[in-house]
């Protein structure tokens, strides 16, 4: 797959958050075209070169509420868990925009 990375990603919150913007880049790359992501945080890790800790902190970071964001869908969270049943697999919440 392929991802259209707007360069407006270096300029938000995620700013100097390096774990955050690899996961998400990463995730992004993952996405089916409906923004769906259904790889387990290990394969991340593997991908990246980062501690499956560090990709749980950074998934965490990037599923909770931002206050700053600039889009209030999901108040601000950039990813939704599919669902509660298991701890991986996410919907892009701004992927079709």
């Amino acid at each position: 797959m392929y991802a259209k990375l707007f360069t407006s990603i270096y300029q938000g919150t995620l700013r100097g958050n390096s774990h955050g913007l690899l996961v998400f880049t990463n995730l992004l790359a993952h996405a089916d075209k409906e923004g769906v992501v259904d790889v387990h945080p290990k394969a991340i890790a593997e991908e990246v070169g980062l501690s499956i800790d560090q990709v749980r902190v950074a998934i965490g970071m990037l599923e909770s509420p931002d206050n700053e964001s600039r889009s209030p869908e999901e108040q601000g969270r950039r990813i939704v868990r599919l669902g509660e049943h298991r701890s991986w697999g996410w919907q892009i919440v701004n992927y079709l925009k």
